[in-house]
This record gives C-alpha cells, structure tokens and sequence, in this order.
C-alpha cells in the first residue's frame, strides 16, 4: 500500500529513476519546495513502514516525467532496483511508463520514452477512477473523461493512431470509451453506472487511497 505524506521526507535524496507521467498521475496532494539545485514540484511517498520515496518535476526536466528520488545513503544497486520495482508495483505503473532506471545508460537532459507505451484498459480504468475522484459526487460522463486524460496522461504517437473500429477516434478515446463497455469496474464494485459515465463508490476510493491518490479524508458522500 501506498500512503501520500502530508509533509516532507527529511532526507537528502538522490533520482533513481525517471516515470513518463506527470506529478498529477501520482497524487491530489503536491507541494513546491527547492534543494540545493532547484526549485520543484514534489510529493513524499511511504510503502508500508520501510519504504521511503519522493517524487519530483523540476524545472528543464522532460514535461510529463517525474523523478523518483530515495534517501542518499541507499547506494547498493541490488536495494535501489528492488525498491524500484515495489514502487511500479505498488503505483499499477505498467513497465513501459520507465524512462530510465539506476543501471541503464543516460544521457543528460534526455529520456526517452518507450515506443511501446500506450494506454491500455488496465490503466485507463484507473485514470477513469482518478479523474471522478476529483469531481463532485465523484461522477463522471465518459466525455469528460475523455477531456481530462490529457491532463494526467501523456499521449503517445501510439495513442493518436486511429482507432480501427471507431470512426473519428484516435486508438486512446477507444480504449477509454472501452471503460465503459466491457463493465468490469462496475463487476468489482469499484464504481456504478449513470447515464453517459460512472460514479466512484467508497470500495474505488479505497482501493485510489491505497496506491497514495486520493487523501485518506476523502469522500463520495
């Protein structure tokens, strides 16, 4: 389980890897700080009792990636790439969203994102409960949602291709449209359906505050 921290880890942190997705794919709950290099545009983070983690956006820094950084005196790459690891794990971050990890070749200033990261179902039914999280009444049209997307996911060149079976929409608008269709958030309890969306129940809200989205004061009430 993720927990989002209401204030700064106290530790001096060093990037262990770079995230193709924004501050906002992450959590509600952001704060502006600075180091001795810059300002930015962070959030602390605790896996369980052990894990200690911040994300971070600077200035300069590729526009919708953000950098894990962990406390300096971890410096075993074996311990580095297993903390990684539970940190994708715990977010339901797919494997294509990594830019760079501790032990891959990086070059200054750039990351390169994977060819092969697009959205898919699986991730699209998240932002689908993030972005209704963030609503009154935590309800949402599918419309909307495909409006708000953009705002927590950063379209790939894969994502814009069109959609083969849905004239007049890119490959993304088809997958979030699929959300809806095949009903499995409303199966897992996680939402129920309205007239053109869903409304986020308390079993989503919970399972959003567990992977450190939502405030644990958070409500659909």
């Amino acid at each position: 389980m993720v927990t989002v921290c209401s204030y700064p880890h106290e530790f001096d942190g060093a990037p262990h890897a770079v995230f193709w997705r924004p501050l906002a794919y992450f959590t509600m709950e952001t704060r502006k700080d600075t180091d001795n290099l810059d300002e930015f545009e962070g959030a602390s983070f605790l896996i369980g009792n052990e894990i200690s983690f911040d994300l971070r956006k600077y200035a300069g820094h590729p526009e919708f990636t953000v950098s894990v950084y962990l406390p300096m005196q971890i410096e075993d790459l074996d311990e580095i790439n297993d903390i990684i690891n539970c940190v994708i794990k715990e977010f339901k971050l797919p494997k294509s969203a990594v830019g760079w990890r501790r032990g891959w070749d990086f070059n200054s200033g750039s990351v390169t994102r994977d060819s092969n990261d697009r959205l898919l179902e699986k991730e699209a039914k998240i932002l689908f409960l993030k972005i209704a999280a963030l609503q009154p009444r935590c309800r949402v049209t599918t419309t909307f949602v495909k409006n708000e997307v953009r705002r927590f996911y950063p379209l790939s060149p894969a994502d814009r291709r069109p959609s083969l079976t849905r004239r007049k929409e890119q490959l993304w608008q088809q997958i979030v449209g699929n959300v809806i269709v095949h009903k499995s958030l409303f199966t897992q309890g996680l939402a129920s359906r309205t007239t053109e969306g869903l409304r986020l129940k308390e079993k989503g809200l919970t399972y959003l505050k567990s992977i450190g989205f939502a405030p644990l004061s958070a409500s659909c009430e």
